[in-house]
C-alpha cells in the first residue's frame, strides 16, 4: 500500500451531502443515484459511526466498490461523537467473548494506526480505585479477569501506592488497580480519518441520507431513501447503531432489542487537568462499569458516563438532566477530591446501543442472502472498531462470497499536514511564513486559526457544518463554548464555501445560525 507526505493525493471517492439548493455547494449536492455512477456496489455500510468508518477504511484496502451511507450530517455525528475517549486494554471484559477478542487485538493496533492516521492519542494509564473495603477485594479478582484476558501488565497497588500517584485521591481510597497501556484519544478524529482514507481510495459517501427500507433481490439489493432513490448493492452491512432495529425490519431481519443507554459527561475547564496524572477508574457492579474521572487528550477533564436505560427512539435520549448531572459529579468526588470546586465547561449526553441479546451481535445472510446486521456495539466500539472491520470482512469472505483483491493505489495513512492544528500547532513551525492566515487567531480559547479553519473546510470531507468544524479544529470547545468566536467562524465559513450566513447550520437543515425572522437581514 501507497503512504504519502504532506501532499494531497487525489480523491477517488464521491462525496455527496443530501441537503436543499443552497446550504451546501452545487457540486457537493446529492441530487439522483446518477452522480454515483450505474455500476452496483460490492459493499454498502449504512451507518458512519466509528465502526461504519472502520468498516469501510478496511474494505478500501481492497478492489471493491463500496458506498457508506449516513443519516446524519457528518461521519461520527451520532453514538461516536460522545464516548469517554479512550482505548481500553480490554482487561475489564468477560474473558472468552467476541469483545475481549477484539478489545485484546485492537489494544496492540492502535498505537501505529493512529500514528499512521495522524489521531492525536496518549497512552497515560489508568488506575482502578477501590473507595470501599468491599471494592478492595474485588482488586484481585479485577486483576485475575485482566490476566484472563492477557493483559498480564496490571499489578495491585496499596493506598499509599494510589495516593503517591494520585496526591488528589479521595481519602477513602483503600487500594487500586494500575493498567498502564489504557489510553486517552481524539475520539472524533477516530471516525474523520477513517472516512478521510477510504474516501481517497475510492468509497463513495453519502450524508445526510436516510434509508427508508431494503428493497431485496435475488444476487443484488436496493438500498431505497426517503427520498425514493434506490443504491444497488450485492451485501448491505447494517451498522445504524440505535437505527439498527428499524433498518433490520425493512429486510426481515431476526430479532433483537435495542435501547439507548443515555451515559451523562461533565466537562471541567483545562484548569482542572492538574487534579488527576492518571485516567481513573471505579471498581465496577453486576449493572454498570460507573463514573470514571478521566484527562482528555484536549488538555481538559472529563467526568462520566451515567448509564440510563431509556425507550427506543426516546428523543430525549441525547439529552442531560439534572439529577443525572448530580450523579456524575458526586460519582467523581468518590474518586477526587475537590472536584466541586473545579470550574465547569460543558455537560453532555451520549447514547449508547445497548442490546438484550449481548454485546456485539453479528449475524450474516440476516433475513436474506448478502445481509448483515450488527449491533449492540457499546461503548468499547471504538477501541474495537479496526478489530471489528477486520472480523466483519473475515465474515464476509466466509459467509457471503465477498472476494478480495487488494488494491495496489490504496493508502493505509494520512499526511503530516492531516495533525490537528491544536496537536501540532502550525505557528510552532514555518507554516506562518507561508500561510498568513494561521497567524490570524479566530478562537482565542483554544488557539485556533483562521488557516486551520480553511485547512478543515477543504479536507477530504468538506465539512459543511459549525459541528463538524468544531470536531476537526476544537474551535468552540473552549471555555466560552463559542460565545465570542461562533460569528467570525460563521463569516470563515460563508466566505470560504458560498454558502450564506442565513443558511448555515450547527449539525444540519433544522439547525440554522440565524432565526427564520433574522435571514432577511444576513441573506
Amino acid at each position: 500500500m501507497t503512504q504519502f507526505g504532506t501532499w494531497q493525493p487525489k480523491i477517488r471517492g464521491r462525496l455527496f451531502y443530501n441537503w436543499p439548493c443552497g446550504t451546501c455547494e452545487e457540486a457537493l449536492r446529492f441530487i439522483s443515484p446518477v452522480q454515483l455512477g450505474s455500476k452496483p456496489y460490492d459493499v454498502a455500510i449504512v451507518g458512519a459511526g466509528v465502526v461504519g468508518c472502520a468498516l469501510a477504511y478496511r474494505l478500501s484496502m481492497y478492489d471493491l466498490r463500496v458506498l457508506l451511507v449516513e443519516r446524519l450530517h457528518d461521519v461520527g455525528e451520532g453514538t461516536s461523537k460522545a464516548n469517554s475517549a479512550l482505548i481500553h486494554t480490554g482487561y475489564d471484559a468477560k474473558p472468552g467473548t467476541l469483545e475481549s477478542e477484539l478489545l485484546r487485538e485492537a489494544a496492540a493496533y492502535w498505537p501505529d494506526l493512529a500514528a499512521r492516521l495522524k489521531i492525536p492519542l496518549d497512552p497515560i494509564g489508568g488506575i482502578m480505585m477501590a473507595v470501599t473495603d468491599e471494592q478492595e477485594r474485588q482488586l484481585e479478582v479485577a486483576k485475575k479477569n485482566a490476566y484472563a484476558n492477557r493483559a498480564t501488565d496490571v499489578s495491585i497497588l496499596s493506598a499509599a501506592e494510589v495516593r503517591e500517584r494520585e496526591p488528589n485521591a479521595s481519602s477513602d481510597v483503600c487500594g487500586g488497580l494500575l493498567v498502564p497501556r489504557e489510553s486517552m484519544i481524539d475520539p472524533f478524529m477516530a471516525s474523520i480519518a477513517y472516512a478521510e482514507v477510504a474516501l481517497v481510495n475510492g468509497i463513495d459517501l453519502l450524508l445526510g441520507v436516510d434509508i427508508a427500507g431494503v428493497e431485496l433481490g435475488q444476487a443484488l439489493h436496493h438500498l431505497i431513501t426517503a427520498d425514493g432513490h434506490r443504491l444497488p448493492a450485492c451485501r448491505i452491512v447494517n451498522a445504524a447503531g440505535l437505527g439498527s432495529r428499524r433498518l433490520a425490519d425493512g429486510y426481515g431481519g431476526g430479532a433483537f432489542d435495542i435501547n439507548p443507554r443515555r451515559g451523562q459527561f461533565v466537562l471541567f475547564d483545562q484548569s482542572a487537568r492538574s487534579l488527576v496524572r492518571h485516567i481513573l477508574l471505579p471498581v465496577p457492579t453486576v449493572n454498570t462499569k460507573g463514573v470514571l474521572v478521566s484527562p482528555t487528550i484536549f488538555g481538559n477533564l472529563l467526568v462520566g458516563p451515567t448509564a440510563e436505560d431509556l425507550p427506543l427512539d426516546d428523543p430525549e435520549a441525547a439529552h442531560t438532566t439534572l439529577e443525572g448531572i448530580r450523579r456524575v459529579i458526586e460519582g467523581g468526588s468518590c474518586l477526587v477530591s475537590g472536584l466541586t470546586e473545579q470550574p465547569v465547561v460543558a455537560t453532555y449526553a451520549g447514547a449508547r446501543c445497548a442490546c438484550n441479546q449481548g454485546s456485539y451481535v453479528i449475524r450474516y445472510n440476516d433475513g436474506a442472502p448478502g445481509l448483515v446486521t450488527l449491533t449492540g456495539v457499546r461503548s468499547t466500539g471504538l477501541t474495537a472498531s479496526i478489530s471489528l472491520a477486520r472480523h466483519l470482512i473475515d465474515g464476509m469472505q466466509k459467509e457471503l462470497g465477498l472476494e478480495l483483491s487488494p488494491d495496489i493505489e490504496a493508502l493505509d495513512t494520512r499526511p503530516e499536514s492531516a495533525w490537528p492544528g491544536w496537536w501540532r500547532r502550525p505557528f510552532a513551525n514555518d507554516t506562518v511564513d507561508a500561510r498568513v492566515d494561521h497567524g490570524c487567531v479566530v478562537c482565542f480559547c483554544e488557539v485556533i486559526s483562521e488557516g486551520e479553519i480553511r485547512d478543515a473546510l477543504d479536507s477530504p470531507l468538506k465539512p459543511r457544518t459549525m459541528d463538524a468544524l468544531k470536531r476537526r479544529t476544537r474551535s468552540m470547545m473552549g471555555r466560552c463554548q463559542g460565545f465570542d468566536c461562533q460569528v467570525p467562524l460563521a463569516e470563515i465559513m460563508s466566505s470560504h464555501t458560498g454558502i450564506t450566513i442565513s443558511q448555515l447550520t450547527k449539525n444540519g437543515p433544522g439547525s440554522e445560525l440565524v432565526a427564520p425572522s433574522q435571514r432577511a437581514f444576513t441573506a
